[in-house]
C-alpha cells in the first residue's frame, strides 16, 4: 500500500529553520530593530528594553498544549466584543421575528442593549455569512455564490458519491482507488482549470432504526408472543449497538477570477454566460469523480445542499430531507458558548422540540507528528472516536508541482543547513530536524518531473455533537484520546468562541480554506498569461 509523509511542511517552517509561529517571529524581528536603534539613540537602556521586550514576546507566544497566552487573550477578547455585539445568538430573519425583536429592542432604554437584540436577527448563519445562489432551480445542480468579507468570491457545487470501496476490497481495486484520486487532484493542477480544489466530507451518524420498527408494527400478528416481540426488539438494538451510517459528499470550488470571468463570456452575457459555463463545469466534474471510481455520483440541487445543512445543524432531521425546504433559509435558531453552538429545532418524526450541540476542531499540518502514512490514516476518527454524529471535512487545494518543488527544496536546504551546522559544533542532530529532512526528501521524490504528482494546500475540520453538555464534553475528549493516538495528530485545535462559525467548515459549502500563496514568478507568469485569446461565443 502507498504511503505519503505528512507533517513538515514550509508552510509552517521558519526561515531560521525549525516550527515557529509567525506572529512569534514578527515580534522577535520587531524587538530586534527597535533595540538596535534604541541602542543608536539611548545607548544600553535602549538595547536592554529591547532584550526585555523580546523576551516578553517568546513568552506570550510560546506555544503549549493549550495555546499560547497571545492566542488565549484573542479568544477572550473575541468572546467579549462577540457578547457585547449580540452576534453570540442567532435567529433566522423574518418579518415576525424582526417585529419581535424590534418590539424587545423597544423597551430597552439602553443604546447597547437594544443593538445586540436587532444583531441577533440576521439573514444567514455564521457558518455561511456571505452565501447566496447564483443557480437554485428546482431539478438542476444548486450553484452557490459565495462573498464572505475578506475573502475572494467564489462559486461552489456539491455531489453526493456512494464511495469508493465497498466492505472487504481487494488490494488492487484499494491501489486503483487511490490512484484514481490522486489523478482527479492532478487534473486541477494546471493554471486553465477553473476549478481550484475539492472538498471530501464524510458524515457519519449511528443507524436509524425507525424503518425497520414500523417495518414490524406493520406486519406484526395480533397474537404474536410478547417474548418474540421482545426478542426482536433485542436484534435491532444489538444490531444497531456501536455501528454507524456514513454519507459521503464531494464539493467543487471555482474562484470569480478574470479567467473565469473571461472564459464565462464567451458562453454568453452576465449571469447567463456564467450559469452555462457552470453547467460544462459541473458536468467536467461529475465525469472527474467517477474517474476517481467514486461510485455514483449525483449533483445536488440548492434544497438539497441547505437540507444537508440543516440536518448537520438538527441531527434529528434526516439528511437531504428536502420537504418543507426553501433554498434562502439556511440556519437554525442558535446559541454560541465559550466552546460550544448550541442549536434549537424539531424532530420533523415526532413533532417535539431538540437540542443539538456541536464543536468543531481544526486539523492542521503544524500539528501533525510528521511521518508515514497510508490513506486510510483518518479512518480511527470515523469509526473510534465514539459514539453520535460528527463530520469529517478535508479541504484540498492542488499546488503546481513546480512551485511544490521548489518548497520542497528550500525545506531540504534549511534542514541540512541545520544538520551540518550542529555536526561542526559537536553535537547530537536534533530527531526532530531528521524527520523533517526525510520527509522533505520524499515530498520532492515524489514531485520529480514525470510522476505526475502535484503539492496540495489543505486543511481538516471534524465536527461532533450531541444533545447534552456531559455528551459533547466526553465526545471531545474520546475524539482527541483517539486523534492523539491513532491518527497522529498532536493536537486538535479546537475553534473556541466562533463555534458557530466554524460549523461551516464541515457544510457542503467549503467553508475555512486560506488559498495557497502563489510564489513570486507564478504571480509573473500568470500575468504574462493574460486571460486568454478572444473566441467566439459558444452556441
Amino acid at each position: 500500500m502507498a504511503t505519503r509523509f505528512i507533517g513538515g511542511e514550509s508552510g509552517h517552517r521558519s526561515f531560521f529553520g525549525g516550527i515557529k509561529s509567525k506572529t512569534q517571529l514578527v515580534g522577535l524581528a520587531v524587538c530586534v530593530v527597535g533595540g538596535f536603534f534604541g541602542m543608536m539613540f539611548t545607548g544600553w537602556p535602549g538595547l536592554v528594553a529591547g532584550v526585555l521586550a523580546a523576551v516578553v514576546v517568546y513568552l506570550a507566544t510560546a506555544s503549549t498544549h493549550r495555546g499560547s497566552y497571545w492566542e488565549r487573550r484573542k479568544r477572550r477578547v473575541r468572546w467579549k466584543e462577540r457578547q457585547k455585539a449580540g452576534t453570540d445568538r442567532f435567529i433566522p430573519y423574518s418579518a415576525a421575528a424582526w417585529e419581535g425583536a424590534s418590539a424587545l429592542a423597544d423597551m430597552t432604554r439602553s443604546k447597547d442593549e437594544k443593538a445586540r437584540i436587532l444583531a441577533a436577527v440576521r439573514s444567514r448563519p455564521d457558518g455561511a455569512d456571505g452565501m447566496g445562489w447564483l443557480d437554485a432551480r428546482t431539478g438542476k445542480p444548486g450553484v452557490a455564490w459565495h462573498a464572505p468579507i475578506g475573502e475572494q468570491p467564489y462559486l461552489s457545487v456539491a455531489f453526493e458519491v456512494s464511495g469508493q470501496l465497498r466492505g472487504a476490497e481487494s488490494q488492487r481495486k484499494q491501489d486503483q482507488a487511490q490512484a484514481g484520486f490522486g489523478s482527479m487532484l492532478a487534473g486541477f493542477a494546471p493554471a486553465s482549470k477553473l476549478v481550484s480544489g475539492v472538498q471530501g466530507l464524510t458524515r457519519v451518524l449511528p443507524p436509524d432504526l425507525a424503518l425497520n420498527e414500523a417495518w414490524v408494527q406493520d406486519h406484526l400478528s395480533a397474537d404474536a408472543h410478547p417474548k418474540a416481540v421482545g426478542s426482536y426488539q433485542e436484534v435491532l438494538e444489538r444490531t444497531g449497538r456501536g455501528t454507524f451510517v456514513q454519507r459521503h459528499l464531494v464539493v467543487g470550488r471555482w474562484p470569480l477570477t478574470p479567467d473565469f470571468y473571461a472564459t464565462a463570456a464567451r458562453y454568453g452575457t452576465g449571469r447567463d454566460g456564467w450559469r452555462r459555463l457552470m453547467d460544462a463545469e459541473i458536468s467536467s466534474l461529475a465525469r472527474a469523480l467517477r474517474a476517481a471510481k467514486l461510485g455514483t455520483v449525483r449533483p445536488l440541487t440548492a434544497r438539497a445542499v441547505v437540507a444537508m445543512m440543516l440536518h448537520q445543524q438538527n441531527p434529528s432531521r434526516p439528511p437531504l430531507m428536502v420537504s418543507g425546504v426553501k433554498a434562502d433559509q439556511m440556519g437554525l435558531p442558535s446559541q454560541d458558548q465559550w466552546n460550544s453552538t448550541w442549536v434549537k429545532g424539531t424532530n420533523p418524526i415526532t413533532g417535539e422540540e431538540v437540542v443539538w450541540g456541536h464543536r468543531t476542531a481544526m486539523i492542521t499540518a503544524e500539528n501533525m507528528e510528521t511521518g508515514e502514512r497510508t490513506p486510510y490514516w483518518l479512518l480511527s476518527l470515523l469509526h473510534n472516536a465514539g459514539s453520535g454524529a460528527r463530520t469529517l471535512s478535508f479541504q484540498l487545494e492542488t499546488v503546481p508541482a513546480e512551485q511544490a518543488r521548489q518548497l520542497a527544496s528550500k525545506d531540504v536546504v534549511r534542514d541540512m543547513a541545520a544538520v551540518i551546522a550542529k555536526q561542526k559544533k559537536g553535537q547530537l542532530v536534533d530527531p526532530a530536524t531528521d524527520v523533517n529532512l526525510k520527509s522533505a526528501r520524499a515530498r520532492g521524490s515524489d514531485l520529480m518531473p514525470g510522476t505526475g504528482q502535484h503539492g496540495v494546500n489543505w486543511v481538516g475540520f471534524i465536527t461532533i455533537s450531541a444533545q447534552t453538555q456531559a455528551g459533547l464534553t466526553e465526545a471531545a475528549r474520546r475524539l482527541e484520546e483517539t486523534a492523539g493516538q491513532s491518527a497522529g495528530i498532536q493536537k486538535l485545535e479546537w475553534l473556541d468562541t466562533y463555534q458557530s462559525a466554524a460549523s461551516g467548515t464541515t457544510w457542503p459549502i467549503y467553508r475555512g480554506t486560506r488559498p495557497a500563496t502563489p510564489t513570486l514568478g507564478a504571480k509573473m507568469m500568470n500575468q504574462l498569461a493574460g486571460r486568454g485569446e478572444k473566441e467566439e461565443k459558444v452556441a
